[in-house]
């Protein structure tokens, strides 16, 4: 890459420049001490954004979880012709609920692992099952956390490592809803999401309030498609999963993913 500072102008968001910068600085570091390096968990956008910048560097690099739907991924840098294993800088923690009376979600996990003081970046994908959590994390935090966390809430737990190759990986837990527009322009789909009107809609995506495939959208006349990731502020997160047929008015019947 020529000009690397040119391509950085092309980034919007801010704390997305931020962070390719913080990679960047991790690939020159591993270029010059010839060290293996691991990256905070960052999403596909960024993971996308960042692989020009890691191949300027001339060094070897791996994403991990290389699975699908995995939301928060990251790089491990290393010097050219050599090899790395995963499980030297990624582990997985698997946390039993051992209560039979109120199963854990995502974010009593999350709120737990941060209740310690834990930073977010160090944490990818939480995959939640009816009696336990799959965590992938730094590997530096794991003992930290099995020492330390004894309680979610009220629910007494049980955390263990796991090896990568147990970890349960699987797509977010997820609500499916079924909403008519009349079209895929994305004020009329946060209007659904949000139940409020096309003109508050269109406000909160010109505030800078949602985000589209990771990345910030604020033109109120974009055109979503089926695949389409949306956070929207204080909303929450949702997929547009499949447009499957029209009213006889010839308005859209969309199915969205609504991620809890």
């Amino acid at each position: 890459m020529k000009n690397i500072e040119k391509y950085f102008d092309f980034i919007k968001d801010d704390e997305t420049k931020n962070t390719v910068k913080k990679i960047q600085n991790k690939a020159l570091y591993v270029k010059k001490n010839h060290i293996t390096a691991i990256t905070e968990f960052v999403n596909p956008y960024t993971v996308e954004i960042s692989i020009p910048v890691i191949k300027n560097y001339n060094i070897e690099f791996e994403i991990f979880p290389s699975y699908e739907n995995c939301e928060r991924k990251v790089f491990i840098l290393y010097p050219q012709y050599s090899e790395i294993d995963v499980n030297e800088y990624i582990s997985g923690i698997r946390i039993k609920n051992k209560s039979k009376f109120k199963k854990l979600n995502h974010k009593d996990y999350l709120g737990a692992l941060m209740s310690l003081g834990i930073e977010r970046s160090k944490i990818g994908d939480i995959y939640v099952y009816n009696d336990y959590g799959d965590i992938v994390i730094h590997r530096d935090i794991a003992d930290y956390i099995i020492y330390n966390l004894d309680k979610i809430g009220h629910n007494r737990i049980e955390a263990e490592k796991i090896n990568l190759n147990h970890v349960g990986f699987k797509e977010a837990e997820h609500e499916i809803l079924n909403i008519i527009s009349s079209s895929m322009r994305i004020d009329n789909i946060v209007k659904h999401l949000t139940k409020s009107s096309r003109e508050k809609a269109s406000a909160t995506i010109k505030s800078g309030n949602v985000k589209v495939n990771h990345i910030l959208e604020d033109k109120a006349s974009t055109e979503l498609n089926e695949g389409d990731l949306l956070s929207i502020s204080r909303a929450g997160r949702f997929k547009i999963y499949k447009i499957y047929g029209k009213t006889k008015s010839g308005k859209l019947k969309i199915q969205i993913k609504h991620y809890v």
